[in-house]
């Protein structure tokens, strides 16, 4: 009698497991498949990062391409605002692996001027983040903006932040111009929408703008990252904690996309995820849940999940990863997308901006510049 008690409570557990739909995550069968079919290097490289290795798991190419792009941009930067370098003379002192993680007081200053991009998008009940890329064009989520009527009914908030110090500002909220610009990609997850400046409003080119850039070689496995996104609609919010690059693979079915770990909720949808430079490297596409092969969502002890514990304090959802679209690849990806001719010169105008070593540099001046017509 015992045994088939455990048997039909087993068989109704099975039957109400819940699915990655349940957690109101929708368009991820591609998602999962790509996850599930790279379990085993998603273990191997979380194995290799905890022993501060994980630039062990990439290709040699993929060193090379990041070591001559750290090269170049410390051959860009003045000694003073260079990264802190190792003293010998300290004795005691050591980088504990495979990098200086050891920042000038400055990367949290250009952290705040690279917020000033980054905005809620709200259209209806929904909401999700996005961020400027230059010339008054946000980029964003194709499950947050698909078609131009839903980014027409939208609406963009910048400085959407805490004000708990000093004199609170106010929020600035633009509208779509998805005539002037508007390129949307399903596969790739993605939406670029330009903007309009309304009466009032500071000028979009005083919010700066995050460059894409087309080089690889800005992040390795087992680096750092950082994301500002805007979870559930809140305030502005940063990830920096335990966030770490996981996994990047070139030529295959999955050459596209990336992952990394880090806090994100609905609403981060469209996030900008950085790396120490705060440089994009992807734009955020979703949370990846650990399933079973019948499609059910696990808990951290590999048990599906059912209804009735979802809501349980004790219940805690195995998070294979967050994925997200390689910058390199969404740059591709506009290239080569047909544009009516008005469209196009938009098209160039971007990647024009964001070409040549100074694009990060010239980016941040234009931040700083609003920051100080705001004082």
């Amino acid at each position: 009698m015992l045994c088939s008690y455990h048997f039909f409570n087993f068989l109704a557990t099975i039957l109400m497991a819940i699915s990655a739909l349940d957690l109101g995550i929708s368009d991820i069968k591609d998602s999962l498949k790509r996850a599930r079919s790279r379990v085993s290097k998603f273990k191997k490289a979380k194995q290799m990062i905890a022993k501060r290795m994980g630039h062990h798991v990439e290709s040699e190419e993929r060193r090379e391409l990041a070591q001559q792009r750290e090269e170049e941009m410390a051959n860009q930067q003045d000694a003073a605002d260079s990264v802190t370098t190792y003293n010998k003379d300290l004795g005691k002192e050591a980088y504990i692996g495979p990098r200086n993680n050891i920042l000038s007081g400055e990367f949290l200053e250009i952290g705040l001027l690279t917020a000033r991009s980054v905005c809620k998008i709200t259209h209806g009940l929904t909401t999700g983040t996005g961020f400027l890329v230059g010339d008054g064009v946000v980029l964003t989520n194709y499950h947050v903006l698909s078609k131009q009527a839903q980014a027409s009914a939208a609406l963009f908030e910048f400085l959407y932040e805490d004000n708990t110090i000093g004199t609170p500002r106010n929020s600035q909220l633009y509208m779509a111009d998805p005539e002037r610009f508007f390129v949307a990609d399903e596969a790739l997850d993605l939406c670029f929408v330009a903007l309009r400046e309304g009466p009032g409003s500071i000028a979009l080119s005083d919010l700066g703008w995050l460059p894409l850039i087309r080089r690889e070689g800005k992040i390795l496995i087992g680096d750092p990252i950082n994301i500002i996104q805007h979870p559930l609609g809140d305030q502005q919010r940063v990830v920096m904690h335990e966030s770490t690059f996981i996994l990047v693979e070139n030529g295959t079915d999955a050459d596209a996309f990336c992952w990394y770990s880090g806090d994100t909720a609905k609403g981060s949808s469209g996030a900008p995820v950085f790396n120490t430079h705060w440089e994009v490297v992807a734009l955020h596409h979703q949370a990846i849940p650990a399933t079973d092969k019948n499609g059910n969502v696990l808990d951290v002890n590999g048990k599906a999940i059912a209804e009735s514990r979802l809501e349980e304090e004790d219940t805690l959802i195995n998070w294979i990863a967050n994925e997200g679209t390689r910058a390199s690849r969404i740059v591709k990806f506009l290239e080569k997308v047909d544009l009516p001719d008005d469209q196009d010169q938009i098209r160039q105008s971007l990647l024009k901006l964001w070409q040549g070593p100074l694009a990060t540099r010239n980016a941040r001046l234009a931040a700083l510049h609003g920051v100080e017509n705001s004082t």
